[in-house]
């Protein structure tokens, strides 16, 4: 959560503007293309995550947590803001120049913000867009590819769009490159953490927990706030022994205490894309 130094009065329907270009990593530029920053504006706070695009049949689908874009945390279970409005940061056709556009993300297309704990779902939505003509749009479905969802990668990549420190211009991003690993140890360096830093937690509480396994998994380095919805991206080897990268998962959450991060499995997000969870 951001203060942002002036707010941009728009329409309720839709809202374009200019922008600086965002800055790209310097390797891996085409998977850099895959992550679009969004923001939801309540007041003079910001609130920004990273989002991708799904494509289902003629219908297109901006993707990114439930918690970046209805604002309700299915760790605390509790709502930190409500708004109609999500706007979309993207990358005009052959230019440099960037635009903002507002999407309606009201009850009338999202359903009503519901409350729910991470062992109970996961923390994704699709809202169905249409793209403006000029946008430079990626879906992520070029890199799904299911012989490998379940496959643990030599190493995963994400971008995302963490924010600024301190006040920053509405709309601000700056895309940044996240290196590291699945960690398979990830749900006991959790609950080792959990004994130490609440040491009064109950087995069952623990063991519920644990249970958020079949939805989530854990990365290393932890991802800042601003990555969240980012897809992850896996790094393997096909027949040739040529390096690919695939679809692996959506970061969810940072956990600092153990400095790893949650995301949610690859094969998971996959049935909630295609209407099967």
């Amino acid at each position: 959560m951001k203060t942002i130094r002036s707010i941009f009065l728009v329409s309720s329907c839709m809202m374009m503007m200019p922008f600086l270009p965002v800055a790209q990593a310097s390797d891996n530029p085409s998977l850099a293309k895959y992550s679009y920053p969004i923001f939801v504006v309540t007041g003079h706070q910001q609130y920004t995550g990273t989002a991708f695009f799904y494509r289902s049949g003629d219908t297109n689908y901006l993707v990114s947590n439930y918690h970046a874009i209805k604002g309700m945390s299915p760790m605390k279970q509790n709502i930190n803001f409500i708004s109609d409005t999500l706007f979309l940061k993207y990358p005009v056709k052959n230019s440099d120049e960037w635009k903002v556009t507002a999407i309606n993300i009201g009850d009338d297309i999202t359903g009503e913000t519901k409350i729910f704990s991470m062992t109970d779902r996961i923390d994704l939505l699709k809202v169905p867009v249409e793209i403006p003509a000029d946008a430079d749009i990626f879906f992520i479905n070029d890199l799904i590819d299911e012989n490998y969802l379940d496959t643990e990668p030599e190493e995963i990549v994400v971008f995302g769009y963490p924010p600024g420190s301190g006040s920053v211009p509405a709309f601000y991003s700056h895309q940044q490159r996240l290196e590291g690993k699945v960690n398979p140890h990830g749900f006991s360096d959790y609950n080792a953490s959990l004994k130490i830093n609440f040491p009064d937690v109950s087995d069952t509480a623990k063991a519920i927990m644990g249970a958020t396994s079949r939805y989530y998994y854990f990365i290393k380095p932890y991802a800042a706030q601003g990555y969240s919805g980012a897809p992850v991206f896996g790094k393997f080897r096909n027949a040739n022994n040529e390096v690919i990268y695939r679809f692996t998962g959506v970061i969810f959450a940072g956990q600092p205490a153990t400095q790893q991060t949650w995301a949610i499995r690859g094969a998971v997000a996959l049935q909630y894309l295609r209407g099967e969870l």
